[in-house]
C-alpha cells in the first residue's frame, strides 16, 4: 500500500506569517499543526512534487525553500516528505528557525521523526513522533485536505 505526505509542521499555533491562499493549516494531535502541500498547492505555487523522496534533490527547490523562510521568520518549522510502497521508501525533511535554513535536507529512514523531535515534539506513550503526532491517519497528502 502506498503512502506519500509533502508538508510543512510546526508547533500548533506557532504560524505568524499569512499563508498563501493556495495552504491551509490542519491542525495534529500533540501539539502539532500540518500544512499539507496538496496537488492544487503545487500548481498554484509552483512547486514540484517530492523533489527529495521522488526526484533525488540534493537541495530544495527555491521555490519551496522561499516559502519556508517565509513562514518560519518568527518560529520553527519543518518542510517534510515522505514516499513508501509496498513497505519500502523514504523520508525527508529540511528545517527552517528564524527564516534561514537550519542545515542541508535530510533523507533518512528516521527523517519526519529527527525533524518533529527538533520542533519539541514528544513521542509520549506512542511508538514514535510520527504516530504521536497522527500522521498515520492518512495515507497520501490530498486525504489531509
Amino acid at each position: 500500500m502506498a503512502y506519500t505526505l509533502q508538508a510543512l509542521v510546526m508547533k500548533c499555533g506557532s504560524l505568524r506569517a499569512p499563508l498563501p491562499d493556495a495552504l491551509k493549516v490542519v491542525p495534529l494531535s500533540a501539539g502539532a499543526d500540518l500544512i499539507p502541500i496538496g496537488a492544487s498547492a503545487l500548481k498554484a505555487l509552483e512547486l514540484p512534487f517530492l523533489p527529495l523522496t521522488d526526484e533525488g534533490s540534493a537541495g530544495l527547490p527555491l521555490g519551496i525553500s522561499q516559502l519556508c523562510e517565509k513562514l518560519s521568520a518568527h518560529s520553527s518549522l519543518a518542510y517534510i516528505e515522505a514516499e513508501f510502497f509496498g513497505g519500502s521508501g523514504t523520508q525527508a525533511h529540511a528545517i527552517y528557525s528564524a527564516g534561514k535554513s537550519v542545515g542541508e535536507p535530510v533523507v533518512s529512514e528516521s527523517s519526519i521523526n529527527d525533524a518533529l523531535r527538533y520542533l519539541g515534539i514528544s513521542k509520549g506513550d506512542s511508538l514514535d513522533e510520527f504516530e504521536a503526532v497522527g500522521l498515520d491517519r492518512h495515507r497520501n497528502t490530498e486525504s489531509w485536505l
